[in-house]
């Protein structure tokens, strides 16, 4: 028997079959989405487990239609969402992007066994807690971190932001986009700095570093109690390092045999840098040699800029540094810069952290 379809009139299309399948699952639908004036949670489960065991086997099309339908419903059943959500992505996003009966406990089961595709729309929810947020970012993939940091509605535990610091060390296009999130504190900021690129730095120097005016006058009673108490609190004495105001050693000074700061830079500069006056730099300049160490072996003139500005060294002292250190262009550019647009309480504040937070006990 001939099975092709008879003619039709032009313009007619033949109607799709409905079948028993297609016609209860939207039947079903329709109940789970009642609003709960209409239907008892007990009715609501029952159905939702009818529902689930056809879901099964339905065909990707009426999946996906489904999934469109319950993405809406604010009562939608939990199980149903989680398999849907765990579903292929053509039948998952709508459920992932803006299902909001969704659970933070399913998303993080989508973020730990999903494809990248499904993090995605989890990145880009509206609102995304921190508990999803520290899920996405655990999986490490850096263009699906991207899209989380990009979304104003994700949330950051600090643990995470933690992370996401180590992860954009060497990204230069994650670090420009975590330097802007609210929820990056000045600690994990100037920690990053050492391992950014330049337009980066300039940025975390223009957000983080500020003044210690507040702190300074907190504790001006303060510093003549410590000086005066017997024996020294050692962890008062390093919190007051990093609050006053003077950043060069006086006392230090009156017994170099270069007689200052700019004295041993411009020894340096006649004859190289060595580990002595390495070590004499570090103590004029009142911070760790190891720290020290740390500014003349990177590989831009920001952090020698930093040094320069917070014990008023001028330009010409500057410039000497660069040189001694083997510091060629871009890296005198880029000193000049921060040195000619930090103020000298900023740069005291970024020094004294880098000095207190590279040296501080474990």
């Amino acid at each position: 028997m001939d099975s092709a379809l008879p003619d039709m009139p032009d313009g007619q299309r033949p109607q799709k079959t409905v079948t028993a399948r297609s016609r209860l699952t939207r039947r079903l639908a329709d109940i789970v989405c009642l609003p709960s004036s209409q239907i008892s949670p007990q009715e609501r489960w029952i159905v939702a487990d009818v529902l689930d065991e056809i879901i099964r086997h339905a065909s990707p099309d009426l999946r996906m239609r489904i999934a469109r339908r319950l993405a809406d419903q604010a009562e939608a059943p939990a199980g149903l969402l989680r398999r849907l959500a765990l579903d292929a992505y053509e039948v998952a996003e709508p459920i992932l992007e803006s299902a909001r009966a969704l659970t933070d406990f399913d998303m993080m089961e989508v973020a730990s066994s999903g494809e990248s595709r499904h993090r995605k729309a989890l990145a880009r929810r509206e609102e995304v807690s921190e508990v999803v947020s520290a899920a996405l970012v655990a999986a490490g993939d850096k263009e699906e971190i991207g899209v989380l940091l990009a979304n104003a509605g994700a949330r950051l535990a600090p643990q995470t932001v933690e992370r996401l610091v180590q992860i954009a060390a060497d990204d230069a296009g994650l670090a420009r986009v975590l330097i802007k999130r609210a929820e990056l504190r000045p600690a994990q900021a100037l920690a990053l700095f050492w391992d950014c690129g330049h337009t980066e730095r300039r940025a975390i120097l223009e957000r983080f570093a500020v003044g210690r005016a507040v702190l300074q006058d907190a504790a001006a009673d303060v510093f003549p109690l410590a000086m005066n108490e017997q024996p020294a609190d050692e962890l008062i004495t390093r919190a007051l390092s990093y609050i006053e105001r003077r950043q060069r050693d006086r006392k230090a000074a009156e017994v170099s045999g270069y007689g200052s700061l700019e004295g041993v830079i411009e020894a340096a500069a006649r004859s190289g840098l060595n580990p002595d006056l390495i070590t004499e730099m570090a103590v004029l300049a009142n911070i760790q040699r190891s720290v020290l160490e740390r500014m003349l072996a990177d590989f831009g003139g920001e952090t020698l800029a930093v040094l320069s500005k917070a014990t008023g060294l001028s330009r010409e002292h500057l410039m000497m540094l660069l040189e001694a250190a083997g510091r060629t262009d871009p890296a005198p550019m880029q000193a000049r810069y921060v040195f000619d647009t930090l103020s000298v309480d900023k740069a005291q504040t970024v020094l004294r952290y880098w000095n207190w937070s590279l040296t501080r006990p474990a």
